[in-house]
């Protein structure tokens, strides 16, 4: 396998930097976050170091227990390797259209989308789609701790999307690759690489990217990334959108080996779609077959909470409160018509008689009004408790009813206090599973 491997190596990289690529292979890997930049305006790890690529992101010098720290939960930061963080190039680009539509063909775990979110403008709205529905829980879950509500996220093979023609401004497409650029951070994984592996990948991508380039508009922008080193799967692939789709590079193709910079292997170009985005036309999602038994005029029967600012329009699905940007609900109505949704905009509150319960995904959303409720503020002995879903006895004096758990700032969920104890409403499926021995709570 290792001489194949160094062969394919051959065709990537200068003379005399196999030796120092293969080398680099056997170190430690870099541990890095991504700082939620609507969440906090303080450094979350004094002593880290920036990402040149990316403002946000930050090497820490050491791997803490993520699971173990509340501001993870709260969606402070996000768990993320460095190299994928290149996508913040995208930036530019993306501020300057006007409400874009953005697809992440190959979303989960969520790292290029809540990433996607922080640079689109405000008035943008992503579709977050993964194909394996086992992964889907930690997509969903990922977005929610982000806290946009401009957001669709989809479990549907690519092939769905040649429906909507010319309906995107943007596609992000990581797509599945040989993994080499993770040899160092999953050693294991070098056992299942083979050129008949390299070849599976190239054609797996090409049907991908013709799959989703019927969904792009003339003049739209697509940008190709693998976390792998060879020529097949990343520059010829580029060549290949080149001369079969009509594409124009218009950034990269940049490749990161990591004997060169502090990150994993990673390949990124930025593609454009030859055409005048101004010919496009209207792009509609109408005409397209609807799935049975959803109709989009649920309505809301009930006065309306005021747990979230302005902007936003309500439907329920069952006894479910949903809430949208006013401006994007016809539109991610529609899409919940047409493509397999798991998600959209923000899980606000059940309904239960005649009470309004709120969720865990409201008390992360970034519209949150949280003078709406009452606040209990913990340290971090209490942030561990609430998130192991064990009982708080909030002190005396703290108003009955619902009370929002903050830690560090940051709202982390909801408690019903009723006096002498309280029920913790946080998702069972969310809870801290490590034994309560392993937890250091030393403030």
């Amino acid at each position: 396998m290792m001489k194949d491997f160094r062969r394919i190596l051959e065709e990537s990289l200068p003379p005399g930097e196999i030796n120092l690529l293969l080398a680099s292979l056997d170190s430690s890997p870099p541990v890095s976050i991504r700082q939620h930049i609507r969440k906090t305006d303080k450094e979350l790890f004094p002593d880290a170091e920036a990402v040149p690529w990316c403002p946000a992101g930050r090497y820490l010098n050491e791997r803490p227990v993520f699971t173990l720290d509340p501001r993870f939960h709260a969606g402070a930061y996000y768990v993320q390797e460095a190299s994928g963080m290149s996508l913040w190039k995208l930036k530019p680009y993306l501020q300057s259209m006007k409400a874009p539509r953005v697809l992440d063909a190959c979303a989960a775990p969520g790292g290029k989308s809540t990433l996607l979110l922080d640079i689109m403008p405000e008035d943008g709205l992503l579709v977050s789609n993964e194909t394996i529905l086992s992964r889907i829980p930690v997509l969903t879950q990922n977005m929610a701790r982000w806290g946009y509500a401009n957001v669709v996220v989809t479990q549907n093979d690519l092939g769905a999307f040649t429906r909507l023609r010319g309906y995107f401004d943007v596609l992000v497409t990581d797509v599945p690759c040989s993994g080499e650029g993770l040899f160092r951070k999953e050693p294991l994984s070098r056992n299942n690489w083979s050129p008949a592996g390299v070849d599976l990948c190239t054609s797996r991508q090409r049907r991908i990217l013709t799959d989703l380039w019927p969904s792009l508009k003339e003049g739209g922008l697509l940008f190709y990334s693998t976390c792998t080193f060879n020529r097949k799967e990343d520059e010829d692939q580029v060549e290949w959108m080149v001369s079969h789709l009509g594409a124009r590079v218009l950034l990269g193709p940049d490749k990161y080996f990591p004997h060169r910079i502090r990150g994993e292997g990673f390949f990124m170009a930025l593609l454009q779609k030859q055409g005048n985005p101004a010919d496009a036309g209207k792009r509609k999602i109408g005409g397209m077959p609807r799935k049975k038994g959803v109709s989009g005029k649920d309505h809301v029967p009930y006065g309306i909470p005021g747990f979230l600012k302005e902007g936003y329009a309500y439907s329920m699905k069952g006894t479910l409160l949903k809430a949208f940007p006013a401006s994007w609900q016809a539109e991610m109505t529609a899409l919940e018509q047409t493509l397999n949704v798991v998600h959209s905009g923000i899980a606000v509150a059940e309904r239960k008689g005649n009470a309004w319960v709120p969720t865990a995904d409201l008390a992360l959303a970034l519209d949150l009004k949280k003078n709406a409720f009452e606040h209990y503020r913990v340290d971090l002995s209490s942030a561990i408790a609430f998130l192991r879903r064990d009982p708080l006895v909030l002190p005396a004096g703290t108003g009955k009813g619902l009370v929002l758990i903050i830690y560090d700032d940051k709202p982390l969920g909801f408690v019903k206090n009723l006096g002498s104890r309280s029920n913790n409403l946080h998702p069972l499926s969310r809870r801290i599973l490590m034994p309560a021995e392993r937890i250091n709570t030393t403030d």
